[in-house]
């Protein structure tokens, strides 16, 4: 079914927009600057059209139904008086959910134009006491776009950083439940394996159809630890590049500039050290994201003769404050569970979080 109206905006938008067409076509309708009942038509069309094609568009045709708007009601106001420039406001918003800066520059700019046309026609008007409130409209209405899209993005971070927080409260679950089949089933299967080896060697040789018995049921509890073996490695498993790529996104969204340098191509980590070195940088970055007030932040990955090396720098406040309840103690003990090291160091700088491992055979992991 074709839908007249966003269902995400209905809630709290749908009667303002309601309301300002229905002002806006009584105004014109009653407004004596327009005589022509067909030019009272056509404004009412078009400021309509474009008013309902930039509640839908946050790209693309956005800008030219915001720029339509702006011109109508700029028109109006030059004809009719400033009063007219209040049917501005919703179309100021409308830019502010621009997704690209460059449609809200483009749109500032046409508007500034146009106000600033406006601002020299009435500046008797507009610099008295009687008429001070539209020209502060004015000022609000070139500030609100920019005020709608800082708040848009915003929520857009705050969204991600909850995700984030809620994909690593679902990894350390999965973790658990990893460590608790290795535990548990792991060596239920090892035993029941070691148990019916030992019964195999008691069980004369000659007896074939026993020993056959034993040797599947062997075989069955070698591919039964086999795939739970293969289970806990994916349940386990994060990608280390995968990661690096979502925390630089995240760290652009949040209006922080990040720096990557990635000197690991040629250095082979087995499954966990690549999994708790991910983990262990989506912590840190969380932290810079949610505490640091940060303009910067530098990731920085290499090797140091048999030990691999991590660096999450950021030049925000730091974290004195916070060392409890930021993901801090759990790198640590990820860091130690590899035989390395974790350290977190904060000063008026910014924070400096360095991961320490050894470098070891990956056969070692799979023990």
């Amino acid at each position: 079914m074709l839908e007249w109206y966003p269902k995400s905006q209905a809630r709290y938008y749908l009667i303002i927009d309601v309301l300002t067409v229905l002002l806006f076509s009584y105004a014109v309708v009653v407004s004596e600057q327009i005589p022509s009942l067909v030019f009272k038509i056509v404004f009412i069309a078009v400021y309509l059209g474009a008013y309902y094609i930039a509640l839908w568009y946050q790209d693309g045709l956005l800008l030219p139904a915001t720029v339509l708007g702006f011109v109508i009601t700029a028109y109006l106001a030059y004809i009719g008086g400033p009063q007219w420039i209040f049917f501005q406001f919703a179309f100021a918003d409308f830019v502010g959910r621009a997704v690209n800066r460059r449609v809200l520059w483009i749109a500032t700019c046409i508007n500034f134009l146009l106000l600033a046309s406006l601002v020299w026609r009435y500046q008797d008007v507009l610099f008295s006491n009687a008429q001070s409130i539209v020209l502060a409209a004015m000022v609000f209405i070139l500030l609100l776009p920019w005020l709608r899209y800082y708040i848009e993005k915003s929520k857009l971070l705050q969204r991600e950083v909850d995700e984030a927080v809620v994909h690593i409260a679902m990894q350390q679950e999965r973790q658990r439940i990893a460590r608790d089949l290795h535990d548990t089933l792991g060596h239920t299967l090892t035993v029941i394996k070691v148990k019916t080896e030992l019964v195999s060697r008691l069980v004369p040789s000659d007896d074939h159809r026993i020993q056959k018995e034993l040797d599947d049921i062997i075989l069955t509890v070698r591919t039964a630890h086999k795939q739970v073996r293969e289970i806990i490695s994916e349940m386990n498993f994060l990608s280390l590049q995968e990661e690096l790529k979502h925390c630089e996104q995240l760290l652009k969204n949040a209006g922080i500039r990040v720096q990557i340098e990635y000197q690991l191509t040629n250095i082979l980590l087995s499954s966990v050290q690549e999994t708790m070195l991910a983990y262990s940088i989506r912590e840190a970055v969380t932290n810079v994201v949610k505490h640091s007030h940060a303009a910067t932040c530098r990731i920085h990955l290499y090797q140091i003769e048999d030990r691999v090396e991590v660096a999450v720098i950021d030049n925000g406040i730091g974290l004195s404050n916070k060392q409890q309840g930021n993901g801090l103690f759990t790198m640590k003990e990820r860091m130690r569970s590899l035989k390395g090291n974790a350290e977190v160091t904060y000063d008026q700088e910014g924070t400096k979080v360095f991961l320490t491992i050894p470098l070891y055979s990956i056969q070692e992991d799979e023990t």
